[in-house]
């Protein structure tokens, strides 16, 4: 149905009430309709995706039916130009009638008109009202549910919660499942989780709705570690997946409830599981399915352990030990505790324990304890594997070696290497790249080259697998050789290399450009490139920011203008990706001509109409700013002047995660103007109304500990506790800090003295 109202001025303008922001916000008696004349921005536009009157100056059918097409445009709905003006008129009309029945709880009538939608495939041009009426259909489906329902009604409103599901908006049929167990009826639930499975398995599948609370829900740093954005378009959304979960509680099936989620790895953030279990007063359950969902999450992320690892990995780099230890515990009770759900190997595998915990993962554990500092923890992984009848293999050594090296530990590393051989593991690629990149490391470049050259002997004998993977032990050992000052072993090598394989590669190269860039020796860098060149490499931002670096050092002016040229012959297209990534590389290290040169970069972007800066460029650049003490204070404070101006200019506003990126990166500046400025980006969240959410308030106390500015950390936390809970790793890290005050306040005097 398509609505008129008349303005002061006569405008007349088209009011499309199945695209009005709410499904159920007005009177359907009233004919006024404020027309809206503002002028949207492109995210507005996405954001208020409902809203539109459209003036226009005719009432022809033809004109009002193209505007609606445009309007279904917007929506990005695949097929959406094919819709005929006959069914645009009938979706019109049958969807007023759906709203005034939902509203009237004429059930009955719902059923006939949804199914008239369906027939015609136009339910996806609901849009995101079709979230409004899976709302309005959940709220029928939560009326009474403590009583059983009419059979025909329950089925119509079960029909369009499954259908409402399908194409992304999952509210009615989250609450009838949640309907069925607070009835007791288990079976029910997982029978309309199943009819939904077998629904989407038929047909396409659609992209889900957006969420209007899609920011505010994301939490990454929570025991259950979502830090795996692997939730696909053909998964239930996890709203499904707790309610499923939560029928298995009901039976007692933990069984079933991991199987739930292996099949459909999506994660889970905390607040939306408190969210969910908050729908039972029954406070044993909700503990219940708390406790499975958080032993089901462990498994689905043993379950990935390359992604696990390289979580582990980034962990260990932020010396973030308490969310490793945090989850260490958690899969030591999968394994070892009362109710055990994971497997220590694979003749261990059952459907009780169906997950095994790969080698990797305890190497990952063991290199992130080492790199945190932590031999008596990697002693206890260590005795923990032994305990549960894991032999350690090459992979656990290599780990331990690689822990080694970030400790510095080269008698460690050469002590574990004898122990490992002793005990019959025949070492691998990557054992080799660890113990020589150890022995470079604490300057023993002699005992370094021994354990290559028994690697090449080896390599020589077919004694090693995977011999194609053997580059990176030979770049090592290029880095090795350079930082130890023996720049002729170092040539004499890539030359073998060149000549006899493996061919180098462009870390080859690298390695090479950035010993010669940094010592501003360019003579050596022009015979590199003619090298990579003759070699048929090409360059990446990596290569070109380090001769960029070697002709600033020797002081020539056209440094900018040379790196451009040398791009082209190299048919490198210079875009927004490759300026940034050198822009990035010059600000790495603290020095003024390297901030000169990524100014400069950047203005030239700026009147680059294929190579303009986005928001990423600017924020780099503005985090780079604050994470170095630059000995020229003044330029770097004239510099972020600038980036804040042109940002302006160019209406590139703060959003939650500039602020993330840049609170960070102040609080890795150790000089105090770091912390000023995380706490001034702090005070302008509050100002500006930008929420704030775990990760805002992780990344402050984090780097606050770090710092150890405890009293301001203890601020930090009276702030946190007026607003959340916390959970999980932000849960720790506030505990630590509580009890640190509590035991600087039991000193009394004695802690100042």
């Amino acid at each position: 149905m398509l609505r008129h109202a008349t303005t002061k001025a006569r405008r007349t303008t088209v009011v499309l009430d199945f695209l009005a922001p709410t499904a159920f916000g007005y009177r359907l008696g009233s004919s006024k309709v404020r027309p809206s004349v503002t002028k949207l921005s492109k995210r507005q536009d996405t954001e208020r995706l409902a809203e539109f009157p459209v003036s226009v100056c005719t009432q022809s059918p033809a004109i009002l039916c193209q505007n609606i097409k445009q309007r279904i445009s917007l929506l990005s709905q695949s097929g959406a130009a094919a819709v005929s003006d006959p069914d645009i008129n009938f979706f019109d009309e049958k969807v007023v009638e759906l709203r005034l029945a939902l509203k009237a709880g004429d059930i009955a009538r719902v059923g006939e008109l949804w199914s008239q939608l369906e027939d015609r495939k136009l339910l996806r041009l609901l849009g995101p009202e079709l979230r409004g009426f899976s709302e309005r259909a959940a709220q029928l489906c939560s009326m009474g549910n403590s009583e059983p329902w009419d059979a025909d009604e329950g089925k119509v409103i079960e029909g369009i919660a499954i259908a409402a599901a399908f194409e992304g908006a999952v509210n009615a049929l989250t609450t009838c499942m949640i309907a069925h167990i607070k009835r007791g009826d288990s079976q029910a639930a997982l029978h309309l989780y199943r009819r939904f499975l077998v629904h989407s398995s038929n047909q396409t599948v659609s992209e889900p709705l957006p969420s209007p609370t899609q920011e505010d829900a994301e939490d990454k740093i929570g025991l259950a570690l979502n830090f795996l954005g692997d939730q696909l378009s053909h998964q239930p959304n996890f709203s499904l997946i707790l309610a499923a979960i939560a029928a298995h509680a009901l039976e007692d099936s933990f069984e079933g409830a991991l199987k739930i989620m292996l099949d459909n790895p999506v994660r889970i953030n905390q607040s939306a599981q408190k969210e969910f279990t908050a729908s039972f007063d029954d406070i044993s359950f909700r503990t219940k399915v708390q406790s499975y969902v958080r032993r089901a999450d462990i498994a689905r992320l043993i379950s990935r352990h390359h992604s696990l690892s390289t979580h582990i990995t980034n962990l260990s780099r932020d010396q973030d030990l308490s969310q490793i230890q945090n989850l260490y515990r958690a899969i030591i009770d999968g394994l070892n505790g009362p109710e055990p759900y994971l497997a220590a190997c694979d003749s261990q595998r059952s459907n009780q324990k169906p997950v095994v915990v790969q080698e990797i993962v305890w190497a990952a554990f063991l290199t992130g304890f080492l790199r945190c500092h932590r031999r008596d923890l990697a002693e206890n992984l260590w005795n923990d594997m032994l305990k549960c009848g894991i032999q350690p293999g090459v992979i656990t050594w290599t780990a331990l070696l690689d822990g080694f090296d970030s400790m510095g530990e080269a008698d460690a590393a050469s002590t574990s290497w004898n122990n490992m051989v002793s005990q019959g593991i025949r070492p691998g690629i990557l054992t080799y790249r660890a113990i020589i990149s150890t022995l470079f490391n604490a300057w023993r470049p002699d005992d370094a080259t021994e354990k290559f050259a028994a690697f090449k002997r080896e390599l020589a004998n077919g004694s090693l697998p995977n011999t194609a993977d053997a580059l990176p032990v030979y770049n090592t050992v290029l880095h090795g050789l350079l930082n130890n000052k023996r720049l002729g072993d170092a040539d004499a090598l890539l030359q073998n290399l060149r000549q006899n394989g493996p061919k180098p590669d462009i870390v080859s190269y690298n390695t090479f450009l950035r010993h010669h860039g940094r010592r501003g020796e360019f003579r050596a860098v022009s015979v590199l490139l003619e090298r990579l060149r003759e070699d048929g490499l090409t360059g990446d931002a990596f290569t070109f920011s380090s001769v960029l670096s070697a002709l600033l050092r020797v002081g020539r002016t056209d440094a900018i203008d040379i790196i451009l040229n040398l791009m082209k012959k190299q048919n490198v297209v210079p875009n927004v990706a490759v300026f940034s990534a050198i822009i990035d590389q010059q600000l790495r290290e603290p020095w003024e001509e390297g901030l000169r040169t990524a100014m400069e970069l950047l203005q030239r972007m700026e009147t680059n109409p294929d190579a303009q800066p986005n928001d990423v460029t600017y924020t780099g650049v503005l985090a780079s700013l604050h994470r170095q003490v630059w000995p020229n204070t003044a330029l770097a404070e004239e510099c972020r002047r600038y980036i804040l101006k042109r940002m302006k200019e160019r209406n590139i506003r703060f959003n939650r995660v500039t602020y993330h990126i840049l609170i960070k990166a102040c609080l890795e500046n150790p000089a105090p103007e770091g912390l000023q400025g995380a706490l001034g980006y702090y005070r302008e969240m509050a100002n500006r109304r930008v929420p704030t959410n775990y990760d805002t308030w992780y990344i402050l106390l984090h780097g606050l500990i770090s710092r150890e500015e405890w009293a301001v950390a203890d601020e930090m936390v009276d702030d946190l506790l007026r607003y959340i809970k916390p959970v999980g790793a932000l849960e720790s890290l506030v505990g630590r800090i509580q009890r640190r005050t509590a035991w600087r306040m039991k000193l009394g005097p004695k802690f100042y003295a």
